[in-house]
């Protein structure tokens, strides 16, 4: 199973979905997309869990009472990239943009010196 950004091919379909038109969307209309324009058949306890998940993930929060469930995002697309990016850099390379970039680019042997300008240029912003 594909996985990016610690979402799995299902989640990242729903979030993007949802990224896309940044506003709340009802349980209902989300499993109506999912099924007309990305040829879903999934069961509403499917979409439920698949949901339920991305609330424990912190990129979705539901709101509403009684069966009237509104979802929407949490973070947009680029925090919720940014949080895992520092998460994956603080749990793989000990918190160190250094180690990340030297494992990044085999120890700066492959860099030209267009890419040190480049990393230079960045880091000095």
């Amino acid at each position: 199973m594909l996985q990016q950004y610690g979402l799995s091919e299902a989640e990242l379909l729903i979030m993007d979905m949802i990224w896309s038109y940044d506003r709340p969307f009802l349980f209902s209309e989300i499993m109506d997309y999912l099924s007309t324009k990305e040829n879903k058949t999934w069961k509403k306890q499917t979409l439920h869990t698949y949901l339920t998940r991305l609330i424990k993930k912190g990129v979705l929060v539901s709101f509403g009472n009684g069966r009237k469930h509104s979802y929407k995002s949490a973070l947009s697309k680029e925090e919720y990239i940014q949080q895992w990016t520092r998460k994956f850099i603080d749990e793989s390379f000990e918190g160190s943009l250094g180690k990340f970039i030297l494992a990044l680019s085999g120890n700066c042997r492959n860099l030209s010196q267009e890419d040190l300008n480049e990393l230079r240029d960045f880091l000095e912003k």
